[in-house]
């Protein structure tokens, strides 16, 4: 369980960037939906400041 609601849906993200995740997909394309996810976080963050 999340300890936290982030702004943004993995799933959502993975979509954007055609992946889908799982298992049979590569580390790689894994971790770049959580790079991407870290990435769209802050942008959501520094825009409320």
């Amino acid at each position: 369980m999340a300890k936290y609601k982030l702004p943004v849906n993995k799933q959502s993200v993975a979509s954007e960037l055609n992946v889908n995740l799982g298992p049979d997909t590569s580390a790689r394309q894994n971790g770049s939906v959580g790079g991407s996810m870290v990435k769209k976080t802050f942008e959501y963050i520094n825009g409320r400041i």
